[in-house]
């Protein structure tokens, strides 16, 4: 039994109160969210409205016009599309793209280019582990082939202008197919 009076009242529930006073003030700032169930009919627009989207930029009809020409240019270079393909793709300057898994072995990189002088084209693994690099500078206006050995694993080709000057409506492709081993 707690005696009244004296400090050793004060003692025993000095704690306890302190301990209430906390637990009062770290939940008075909290809230609790109702996500159960639907929300009335009635309710009012939110209050957090998204801010408008920027209009999207559109594109200048003379550089939309340059850009088709030259990626209708980047298909008659390519030709038709091999059997063997592993991978291919076709669009503007500046792009890389990575094959889940190749198996080792001889393949042959075509690519081609037109609106811009030159691009680098780079045939890699996508980690820093060994296996080919191939490097290859191609002048635009004509498909250049290169054969190269591939280990088995993700492969990537990157293709990149090889100067700064590169047309916005320049287009390259490429295709990566399997050869026959000999």
């Amino acid at each position: 039994m707690v005696a009244t009076g004296g400090s050793q009242g004060v003692r025993v529930w000095a704690p306890t109160f302190a301990l209430a006073l906390c637990a009062a003030v770290a939940l008075a700032g909290c809230e609790v969210a109702d996500d159960v169930g639907l929300p009335a009919t009635d309710a009012g627009p939110s209050v957090r409205s998204a801010a408008p989207r920027p209009p999207l930029p559109t594109q200048d009809a003379e550089l939309a016009a340059e850009a088709a020409k030259n990626l209708t240019e980047v298909q008659r270079l390519l030709g038709a599309p091999p059997k063997t393909e592993l991978m291919s793709a076709l669009g503007g300057i500046g792009f890389r793209q990575t094959a889940p898994g190749a198996a080792k072995g001889p393949y042959t990189v075509t690519v081609a280019c037109a609106g811009t002088p030159n691009v680098l084209l780079t045939v890699s693994p996508p980690d820093r582990r060994p296996g080919t690099r191939l490097q290859l500078n191609v002048t635009c206006g004509r498909s250049v082939q290169k054969a190269v050995k591939l280990e088995s694993g993700p492969i990537t080709v990157q293709i990149e202008p090889s100067s700064t000057g590169a047309d916005p409506g320049a287009a390259v492709g490429f295709r990566l197919e399997r050869r026959p081993s000999a």
